[in-house]
């Protein structure tokens, strides 16, 4: 008897929570993405992303890559810090330009543990950035660093 009771309840509940999630769902607008003007936007959007992890200015050197008549791509060379969260850079970056509808794609080259972050935008390659460690800089005071317990094998 009370088992049957029990099923009751539940099944109550379930069509109860599925009639929410209807509601929600009928009421919710959809995301609406921003657009990207110019690539200035792009260039501005990268650089408050450095700002705020509190990369200094003779740490970023960019560079002009001309692919065609019409189309160049900029390159910034970023030195880090060895102990400098290079994965926290890549989520901040695609935090930032993910409303924009920018992709981020990672790669990291060993042994040196380099990352080259490419921003791509209707598939192409609009904006890249490599960052390679630099033993002579010391972190700052609020940049993110590896955990000290952080295993090996999770490159940052």
């Amino acid at each position: 008897m009370q088992s049957e009771t029990q099923r009751r309840w539940i099944v109550i509940l379930l069509a109860v929570s599925c009639l929410f999630a209807i509601l929600l769902l009928w009421n919710t607008e959809p995301v609406v993405h921003k657009k990207l003007t110019t690539s200035s936007q792009l260039d501005s959007l990268i650089t408050v992303t450095f700002d705020d992890l509190e990369l200094r200015s003779n740490q970023v050197r960019r560079r002009t890559i001309e692919v065609d008549s019409l189309f160049d791509r900029s390159v910034y060379n970023l030195r880090v810090a060895p102990n400098f969260s290079k994965t926290t850079l890549h989520y901040t970056l695609q935090e930032a330009l993910w409303p924009y509808g920018v992709r981020t794609v990672a790669k990291i080259e060993f042994p040196q543990r380099d990352m080259h972050i490419h921003m791509i935008v209707n598939n192409n390659i609009r904006r890249s950035i490599i960052i390679k460690e630099d033993s002579e800089l010391r972190l700052q005071q609020d940049q993110p660093i590896i955990l000290p317990g952080q295993d090996s094998h999770e490159v940052d």
